[in-house]
């Protein structure tokens, strides 16, 4: 799932991004009034439910490392925190990087080590996964709709492969091949998976093979890429025109009529500088753009052409939208220089918001996020912040943190 777009010395590849309704609630212990796994009620478990990692600690990357135990929540739309799984204090915690269909079951993954596993979140077992050397182990996420296999990505001599992994790491299928192909979609009856592809889309059957290719008007020869599926009938895509240097979104039909742009063509004095993915909720459009500053920024696309950012009260970094209920946006807060991540629901309407886990000053706070649903593509966006250093923010199958070292 891998794809490259430059922005201001930047580097943005796209592989597939409870309390008073107030903000300023740093006090407030994450592990404060959770309730043990046993309390879940599993059966109301669906959209507008968040599996999220705190992790108090500090990145190598972001200064001098400190320890820290890591705590797995699950966070009901009401922002009630469950404890669902603990760690020991670590100085290189793993993250979760996605939550299968079926609600029982979390992947993890360790940048210090290359490892992936499994957690079953019941019952805490951990099951280590295998996959071939040549897998990406940081891309790789549950197949749809329950779970029962994975997708990942292999990386082979002329580009990639989208392939279908048993839950051990077997290697049960390659679906897809080419230069675009580890950038992917599933849909969420799993039948069908949006890759990107030279000058459009491709639809992939998980049996194998293509179904149908899903041209883009003018794109081109850099392709487009699926962002996620806007509905089940439509895939959202990010393309760059001929003559263009700039992200425009794109609704495609995955039936093959003819796709419709969702976003103009900013030209080169708009503070968008491309745009990676789109929500609609009651009150507006609302978009996740490259501003001029080199973060990743919110965008309201209003009906005069205006596109004004926007910001949750207090937020003074780079803010990703992760998934709407009804008229709230799921925000991830990141700071990736000081290497601090915060979560809260956000609502552009009145301006308030719901902070559900706030880092601490100077530590990590939010290591993984993700939003029970069908997950957008990857995104992975490496931040130059002085004197040569850089650091990875990881957007894993609709799961965000901070990660070391990708």
């Amino acid at each position: 799932m891998v794809r490259s777009r430059g922005i201001i010395g930047n580097k943005v590849v796209i592989a597939l991004m409870s309390i008073s309704i107030a903000v300023g609630v740093s006090g407030l212990s994450p592990a404060a009034s959770a309730s043990p796994a046993a309390a879940v009620p599993w059966a109301r478990v669906g959209p507008g439910w968040v599996l999220a990692q705190y992790w108090p600690g500090r990145l190598p990357d972001a200064g001098q490392g400190t320890a820290a135990p890591v705590t797995l929540f699950l966070i009901s739309p009401s922002g009630h925190r469950y404890q669902v799984h603990h760690w020991a204090t670590t100085r290189k915690p793993l993250y979760v990087i996605d939550w299968s269909g079926d609600r029982t079951r979390a992947l993890l993954y360790s940048p210090a080590t290359d490892r992936l596993e499994q957690l079953t979140l019941a019952t805490g077992r951990i099951s280590p996964i295998s996959p071939p050397s040549d897998v990406t182990r940081y891309i790789v996420s549950y197949a749809r709709p329950a779970g029962r296999g994975l997708l990942a990505v292999r990386q082979v001599r002329g580009g990639s492969q989208l392939v279908r992994l048993g839950l051990t790491g077997r290697l049960v299928k390659v679906l897809a091949s080419g230069p675009e192909a580890g950038t992917f979609v599933s849909s969420s009856s799993g039948a069908t998976i949006a890759v990107g592809g030279a000058r459009g889309l491709r639809l992939v059957s998980t049996s194998g093979g293509v179904i149908r290719r899903l041209p883009v008007p003018r794109t081109a020869s850099s392709g487009c890429l699926p962002t996620r599926w806007w509905n089940s009938r439509t895939i959202l895509a990010t393309c760059v025109a001929r003559g263009a240097h700039r992200d425009r979104l794109w609704l495609v039909p995955a039936g093959g009529a003819r796709p419709t742009p969702l976003t103009p063509q900013h030209g080169r004095h708009s503070p968008d500088l491309g745009d990676i993915g789109a929500w609609a909720i009651p009150g507006g459009l609302y978009l996740q753009g490259l501003g001029r500053n080199g973060r990743v920024s919110i965008f309201q696309q209003r009906a005069n052409g205006e596109l004004p950012v926007i910001r949750p009260p207090g937020s003074a970094y780079e803010n990703w939208i992760l998934t709407t209920r009804r008229s709230r946006l799921l925000v991830n807060e990141i700071a990736p220089c000081r290497g601090t991540d915060s979560l809260r629901w956000f609502s552009p309407a009145t301006g308030r918001g719901q902070t559900l886990i706030k880092a601490p000053p100077g530590r990590a706070g939010v290591i993984g996020v993700v939003p029970y649903g069908p997950p957008p593509a990857d995104i992975l966006v490496s931040v130059v912040c002085g004197a040569g250093r850089a650091a990875n923010l990881v957007d894993s199958p609709g799961a965000t943190g901070i990660a070391p070292r990708l």
